[in-house]
Order: structure tokens, then sequence, then C-alpha cells
């Protein structure tokens, strides 16, 4: 309670974020919350004219909590198109729209990829239907590729997101949701697009635009490495357009991928690089507050010409109520100062909660902030490179401890050489974001411009050389671990028992630390000998592709067209990592199993295209010439004879692979029964069980 005290603003927090994650889950009592707060805060005000000699402050700290929990539902549930008056489902998902293009247009390999608001719908009576809903388009290379803030008239029919084709696979739709897009189009032909020649970007918008066109422009031209450009161009205002993708593979892997998104740690850099750069200001009267002004504007500044993204937004909010508090009072709660920002940003955007960026970068600063006290005070450098290298270690080590829980939860993997990493890439970048916004400055004076593209290039090679390098040593990352919500929730509690152990030499931190790691293990011990016992045999529903995966329950067999793409690993890694099947036993392409025998381990048998799993036998060819009744035929379209399939055994469950006639497939499909198609089937110790997808 006395800590409580100190932090005043996180009384209020806490029942604010409840009320949002409450709506998040829960939707339905959002709509009633607008109602339930003004009750409260009537009750409030009788209760604060009340007589003073009562006691009523305990149940007026309660009320004030509830009150925020309902502020914070309420703004969850009107954030959410779906509850607006009027929205695109009210409105009709076909017709006539007029849209905003909200966003700089992001060129794809086969379209381009615009975020735009639809404004109104226009009927044919010149009615028109106001919407202001955001949404996703695709557009046909062959259509213009408009600028952000144009008006366009667009005919075209809106789909909803489509859900996870199959288990445990990254849930776009959700994604998309938590960002108030629910709909998306495809657009081919131009005649389906007119341009309004009018574009209602604000003043703001039009400057951020503009500067980040103007950056793009000045780094096209002078970087031809598309590798060092892609990265560059990232590093410094958040473009990643030109980004290759095994480098970003590459930068995730050594945990330093956080240097690619302009986030809190750059504009961090850049109020410390103007810090010390005005540190003369500090001797004139005035000079604090007018430095603090100077840094203000240029810390927006930046922001503006980075494109104003969630994160930018974020760490500009964040920094410029540090800089403020610490100018008005020195001695100002830093966690104070966090909360206010926290409150800040999720009552622009309540969605922001469930946002993976707001939550590491929340969780960086406060492990930042928590840890590094007690951290920096382990030793006190004696000069200046061992102090700057210490600090730098501090911040890394705390950064990571506050972050690894979200960052397994979410991609399920952990860089085991991130301090190596982290305290090379750091430094670098720093000198890189001072070097490119170098080049920006004096783009027009042409040796101070040569020599800091010079530096730029050589540094950003040598940073992406030893993140590669980095990459390919041994062990270099733990991948497919699988952690549950109670243990993420176990390893937050775990984390401070610790440091209250270690640094206050406490035992009852040392026993709730313990009893966090035995229950963490406990869970775990129990998941897996449950996933042990399932087997099963399980086909992937690909785009163009085959997939099938066996497995004992402890080892698994893939068999697909290519084992080894990775673009195949997107649809099935959710998978194995909530089986706990990561990294895949062993791997064939259909080529392999048709052409020669396979005998494994886990009680199967490949033998030229027929499968014998437990007493499972699945055709996987019509080529085997196999005269024995099988449970499942599992059939290429490339291979398939209609004629053939007319003749199989009734009691033969049929299935068609996702090859590349899909729309062949599709045909066949409609004119099998849906009893005839198996997805996935269960095999236990009584035999295999048939799951419809289609019930």
């Amino acid at each position: 309670m006395h800590v409580l005290n100190q932090l005043p603003f996180l009384k209020i927090l806490f029942p604010f974020i409840g009320g949002i994650a409450l709506t998040i889950l829960w939707p339905v009592p959002g709509g009633y919350s607008g109602t339930v707060l003004l009750s409260l805060v009537l009750i409030l005000i009788i209760l604060a004219f009340r007589d003073k000699d009562l006691n009523l402050n305990s149940w007026m700290g309660f009320i004030i909590s509830l009150i925020f929990l309902c502020l914070g539902s309420l703004l969850t549930h009107y954030k959410d198109p779906q509850n607006h008056k009027y929205n695109l489902r009210k409105a009709g998902l076909d017709g006539v729209y007029l849209i905003r293009v909200s966003e700089i247009p992001q060129i794809k390999a086969g379209s381009v990829k615009i975020k735009s608001l639809v404004l109104a719908k226009i009927s044919g009576n010149r009615e028109t239907k106001i919407i202001n809903e955001t949404v996703l388009l695709y557009f046909s290379k062959k259509i213009k590729i408009p600028e952000p803030g144009d008006e366009l008239i667009i005919n075209c029919g809106f789909q909803t997101i489509p859900e996870p084709e199959n288990p445990f696979q990254f849930d776009y739709k959700w994604f998309l949701k938590c960002q108030g897009i629910y709909y998306r189009t495809f657009l081919n032909d131009p005649k389906d697009v007119l341009t309004t020649e009018y574009n209602g970007s604000s003043l703001l918008e039009k400057f951020s635009n503009k500067g980040i066109r103007y950056l793009h422009k000045i780094f096209t031209k002078s970087i031809q490495d598309k590798t060092i450009l892609g990265v560059t161009e990232s590093l410094i205002f958040g473009y990643k357009d030109d980004l290759q993708e095994e480098i970003t593979d590459a930068y995730a892997k050594t945990g330093t991928l956080h240097v690619l998104a302009v986030s809190g740690l750059h504009v961090a850099i850049v109020f410390l690089m103007l810090s010390r750069f005005l540190w003369f200001m500090d001797k004139w009267r005035y000079g604090t507050v007018k430095k603090t002004i100077l840094i203000l504007i240029a810390i927006w500044g930046y922001c503006l010409i980075t494109g104003m993204a969630p994160s930018i937004i974020r760490a500009g909010i964040m920094i410029s109520l540090l800089v403020v508090g610490k100018a008005i009072n020195r001695d100002a709660n830093t966690f104070n100062i966090i909360s206010v920002s926290a409150f800040i940003i999720l009552c622009i955007n309540p969605w922001w909660l469930v946002n993976i960026g707001f939550q590491l970068s929340f969780a960086a600063v406060i492990g930042i902030v928590y840890l590094g006290e007690y951290l920096l005070k382990v030793w006190t450098p004696t000069n200046w490179l061992s102090r700057q290298i210490w600090e730098i270690l501090i911040i890394t080590v705390c950064a990571q401890i506050a972050t690894f829980p979200i960052s397994i939860y979410y991609f399920h993997q952990f860089p085991n050489y991130f301090l190596i990493s982290n305290l090379i890439i750091i430094p670098l970048t720093s000198i890189i974001l001072y070097t490119g916004i170098g080049m920006a400055i004096f783009y027009k004076v042409p040796v101070l411009f040569k020599i800091f593209t010079w530096l730029t290039i050589k540094l950003t090679g040598i940073c992406n050389g030893i993140v590669i390098y980095i990459t390919g040593l041994p062990y270099s990352i733990t991948d497919g671990i699988k952690l549950n919500i109670i243990q993420i929730i176990l390893i937050y509690i775990c984390i401070p028992c610790f440091v209250y152990w270690v640094f206050k030499v406490n035992r009852k931190g040392m026993i709730w630390g313990l009893g966090s790691i035995t229950l963490i293990i406990g869970i775990s011990f129990c998941d897996k000998i449950t996933l042990q016992k399932e087997s099963s045999v399980n086909f992937f529903n690909i785009p163009y592709q085959n997939a099938i995966i066996i497995t004992d329950g402890r080892k698994c067999v893939l068999i697909s067209d290519d084992p080894n793409n990775k673009k195949q690993m997107y649809y099935v890694k959710g998978w194995l990592v909530q089986k706990r099947l990561w990294p895949i036993y062993r791997r064939y392409d259909f080529k392999q199993i048709m052409n020669k025998s396979k005998i494994e381990s886990m009680d199967l048998n490949i033998n030229k295209g027929i499968l014998n799993f437990k007493g499972l036998i699945l055709n996987l060819s019509t080529d085997s010439h196999y005269t024995g009744k099988t449970d499942i035929r599992y059939i290429l379209p490339e291979q398939y004879n209609w004629n053939e399939l007319k003749q199989c055994n009734p009691a033969e469950k049929i299935f068609i692979g996702n090859g590349k006639k899909r729309k062949t497939e599709l045909k066949i499909k409609n004119r099998l029964s849906e009893k005839h198609i198996c997805v996935i089937m269960h095999i236990n110790a009584v035999g295999y069980t048939i799951v419809n997808p289609f019930n």
C-alpha cells in the first residue's frame, strides 16, 4: 500500500487496463459500460457532498476504480468500428465507395497493399451513407498507385478477413481486428477506380509523407547495395519496403530486430544526442526550459518524418513526458511518468493494449528503470569507455529480462547470444543513426554529404556482417519454446522476487521465486506428458502445396512437395510448437515416398506410397498398385484420375491435395460428398477417429 501511495496514477491505470482487457476478451459488457459509468459518477458526487465525518475514503477509492474500469471498457467498445452507428456492414459490402488512402502504399510481389479509410457509400440516387471505417485494398499493378491522402471512388465488393485455415496458425484476422480492420477487397480493373484529384491529408500528414519520400529519395540515390539500403532506411526513418527477408530474419535470431523498427530506442538516441549537443543552454537564464522546448520540437519532428506509426507515437509521448517531468521536478517518480504515458496512449487507442510493440516497449522501459537501479550499483566503472560499455550491457540485460517472456510467448524463440550482439549492434546503430541524420541534413553540401554517406554504408555493412556471423554460430537460437499465459505470469512474479531476494537479502523473495519456478516446470511437465499420448495424421491446408505430418506424440515426420520451404513453415510451425514437436524429426517429399521404401521409428512404415501407421493404411499414390484395402487415399491434383475415383471403395475416405491445379481440385471437391473428405485423424488405443471439418 505504501508503494501505491507513492505511485498514485497506478491506482487508476490498473482498473483502466482491466476494463480494456475485459471488453477485448468479452465484448458484450462494453455496450452497457456507459450507463454504469454515469451511475457511478452520480454516486461519487453524492458521496462527495455527504457529511465529512463519515469514513468514506475506502468506498470512494473503490468507486473511482470502478469508474476507470468502465471508462476503459467504454473507450474500447466505441473504438471498435463494428459498434459504430454507421459502419461498412450496415451500409452493405457491395457497391460504390468514396475512400481516402491512409498510409503510403506498400508494393508487394503481385499487388499493391493500401490501408484506406472508407468515407461513405454512394448510392444510385446520389445519396451517401457516412461510414468512416478502415479497410485493406489490394490494387493490381496496372492501376495507378495513389498518394497518401488521395480520395478515390471505387466500385468493389468487400470480403471479411478469413480465419486461419490451420490450427495454431498466425491469426491474421485477429491481428487486423486489433487495428479496427474487418474487410478487404481486390481491385484488378482500372475502370473500377476513379481519382477525384482531391487530397484530404492534414498539414501534419502531408509534412510526414513528404519527409518520408524525401529521405527515401536521398538514400535510394546514394546507396546501391539493396541489403545496406533496406537496413539503413528501416533503422533511420522506419521505411521497410526495401528491407530483405533474409536480413530481417538474421536480426531477429540475434535479438537485435528492435533496431530495425523506429521505436523508443531511436527516439531516446535523438534525445540523448540533442541533450549533449545543447549542454551549454543549461548555463543560460531559463536555459533548461528553452532546451526542453527545443528537444520536444526535435523529437516530434523526428516522429513526423518517420511516419507517426503507433510505435513512434508511443515513444514520443513517453520520452516527452519523461523530459517534461524531469525538467519540472527532478525528483519525479519515473514509474508515475510511465503510468501517465500508458494512460494517454491507451486513451488514444485502447486496442494498442494487445499490440506486441506496445507490450514490449513498456516492458523494456519498466525493466530498465526497475532492474537498472539495482544492477548499476553492482559495479562503478572508473573510466569513460568502461562506463559506456557497462551502461549498454545493463540496459541490454534489463530490457531482455523484462521482455523475454513476451517474446517467447509470441515468437517461441530466444536469442542465446543477445548480450554479445546487442553490446556490439546498439552502439553501431547509434552511430549509423547519427551519420544517417547527417546525410539528410547535409544533402546539399557535397563534401559533408559524401563523408556521411561513406560512413553510413561502411558501418551498416559491418553491422550486417556481424549479425550474419553471430546467426551462423552454433546454438545461436533456442527455437520452438512453448509457454502459456499462466507460465508468463509466473515468470513476471519470479523476476521481482529474485531481485528482492538478491539485493534485499530477503528469504521471502527466494521462497516465492522458487515456488514460481516449480509451478512453471510442473505445468510444462504435465503438458508434455499429455501431448506425448497423442498420435495423429494431419493434413494441412496450404495454398498450392501439400503437407502431411505424422506424429506419435514424441517425434514427427513431414511429407510435402518441398519439405525445406520456409513459407510452408508459416502454416505448420504453430501447430508443431504447440504439440512440442519442433524441430521436425524427419522430412520427405512426395517423390521419395513414391519411389523408395522407408521404415522409421514411431511405428511408421512407408513403402512405395503406402503409409502404415499404427494400423492405419494411407494410400499416397495412385501409382502404387496396392490391391489391399486402405483407410484413406490422399491424391495429388497432378495425379488424380476421376474415373478411378468413381470406382473406389465407398468406405474409403478420399482427400484431394492442395496442388497447383487448385480450380480443378475445387470442382472435384464439389462432386465428392462431404463424408469422403478427411482433414485430420486422431489415433488412439482403440483405433482412429475421423474429424469432419465441415460439421
